[in-house]
C-alpha cells in the first residue's frame, strides 16, 4: 500500500498460501480415489491374518501422495472395548489412473464372526497443516474357525479301543484299495481285475484281490455348559472343548466315505450328520465358530436323544466342559431307545487332569 513494503502483510502471506493450498488440495484429492479390501476365505483362531487393501486413482492426470488408509476390526458379540481393534496402511503415491496394494496382516485370537470396515481415507499432504478425512462405507465378513490343536498318541490309542460302536467294513472301488494277491476268477468279478499274464500261464482265469480298507464312522456329542457367573478357566474350558471337537472332525475328515455326527448341547442346539468330505468339515467349522454356551444345570436331554439316535456301529464320544452325569444321560436316551443301556460309550472331561493327555492347543 503506498508503494512501501509491508513485512507483516508479506509475512501474513506467506503463511496463508501454504495453509490454503493444503485446505483445497486434501478435498479434492481424496474425492476420486476408490478403496477395496479383500479378505482371506477362511481362517482359523490364531492363524496369521493377511487383509490386501487397493487403492485407485481414477484421475487421468493427476497423482496423489500420502494416503492413509484405517480400517476398523470388531468382533460380534463382545462386550468389552478389547474385542475391538484397528489397523491402518499408508500409501506415499498413487499414480494416474493405477491401482496400488498394500498388505496388513495380524492375528484374530479367538473364533467367531467378525466386522471390518467401515474404512476411512485419511490425508495430510502435503505440509500436514490441515488433515482431511473421507469415509468409505465399505463392510466385510469373516467367521474365524476354532484354533485347531494335536491329538496325541494317546487319544489314538482311545480312538482304536474305543467299545461303544464296530468297525464297519465296506467294498470300495478297486483304485481305492491296495493289492493283496492273486486268485482264481469268480462269477461277478469285474474284467478289469483280470490278471492275463498270469491267466495265460496258468490257463485259467485269474483276478487281482484287493485289500478292504477298514471305515470306522463316529459321533461326537458335546456339552457346552458354563456356570451363570463364569470365570476365565470356564470361557477357557468351553473354548478347549469346541477346539478338541473341532481338531476330532478335523482329523475324522481326513478319511473320505466316513460317516460323521456332530451334536452340540449350546444356547442353540445343532445336530449335523453327513459323510465326511471338505464340505462337511468346512459347515462343521462354520456351526463351531458361532457356538455359544448353555446355563442349564441339568446335563442336556437333547444329547440323549442324539445318543440314541447314532447307529450302534458307530463310535460315540461325549466332550463336556464338566462332570459327565452318566446317569441322566442315560436316562435320557432310554426314553427314545431302551436298548441304550447295553452301550458303551467313551466320554471325555476337559477338566479331567488326564485331558492333556490326549490333546494339546
Amino acid at each position: 500500500m503506498g508503494r512501501q513494503l509491508n513485512l507483516l502483510m508479506l509475512v501474513g502471506s506467506v503463511l496463508a498460501g501454504p495453509f490454503l493450498f493444503s485446505l483445497i488440495y486434501g478435498r479434492l484429492a481424496l474425492r476420486r480415489l476408490a478403496v477395496e479390501r479383500k479378505l482371506p476365505s477362511h481362517l482359523h483362531a490364531a492363524e496369521r491374518l493377511a487383509v490386501d487393501v487397493n487403492v485407485t486413482n481414477h484421475r487421468g492426470w493427476l497423482s496423489v501422495w500420502g494416503v492413509e488408509v484405517q480400517d476398523v476390526v470388531q468382533r460380534e458379540g463382545a462386550r468389552g472395548a478389547a474385542e475391538e481393534g484397528s489397523a491402518a496402511v499408508f500409501f506415499t503415491h498413487v499414480a494416474a489412473g493405477e491401482t496400488s496394494q498394500i498388505r496388513y496382516s495380524g492375528r484374530l485370537p479367538r473364533r467367531g464372526r467378525y466386522c471390518f470396515g467401515p474404512l476411512r481415507l485419511v490425508s495430510r499432504f502435503p505440509l500436514g497443516l490441515v488433515r482431511h478425512s473421507r469415509v468409505v462405507p465399505d463392510t466385510s465378513t469373516l467367521i474365524v474357525h476354532p484354533k485347531l490343536g494335536r491329538l496325541t498318541r494317546n487319544w489314538a490309542h482311545i480312538a482304536r479301543e474305543n467299545a461303544t460302536g464296530g468297525q464297519r467294513m465296506q467294498r470300495r472301488g478297486m483304485l481305492e484299495g491296495e493289492f493283496h494277491g492273486l486268485r482264481d476268477w469268480r462269477p461277478g468279478d469285474s474284467r478289469r481285475w483280470i490278471h492275463w499274464r498270469t491267466s495265460a500261464r496258468r490257463g485259467a482265469l485269474a483276478v487281482r484281490q484287493f485289500e478292504q480298507r477298514r471305515s470306522e464312522d463316529l459321533a461326537v456329542l458335546v456339552d457346552l455348559w458354563q456356570p451363570e457367573n463364569p470365570t476365565d478357566a470356564d470361557r477357557e474350558n468351553v473354548e478347549t472343548a469346541v477346539s478338541f471337537a473341532a481338531s476330532v472332525i478335523a482329523e475324522a475328515c481326513g478319511q473320505l466315505g466316513r460317516q460323521l455326527v456332530l451334536s452340540v448341547a449350546a444356547e442353540q442346539p445343532l445336530h449335523h450328520a453327513g459323510p465326511a468330505s471338505p464340505m462337511f468339515f468346512r459347515e462343521q467349522m462354520d456351526a463351531l465358530s458361532l457356538v455359544a454356551p448353555h446355563g442349564q444345570v441339568e446335563f442336556p436331554r437333547s444329547l440323549g436323544q442324539s445318543l440314541a439316535m447314532v447307529p450302534d456301529s458307530m463310535s460315540t464320544l461325549i466332550v463336556s466342559t464338566r462332570r459327565i452325569d452318566w446317569q441322566s444321560l442315560r436316562a435320557a436316551a432310554a426314553a427314545f431307545d431302551a436298548r441304550i443301556d447295553g452301550r458303551a460309550v467313551q466320554g471325555v472331561e476337559v477338566i479331567s487332569p488326564l485331558f492333556g493327555r490326549y490333546f494339546q492347543a
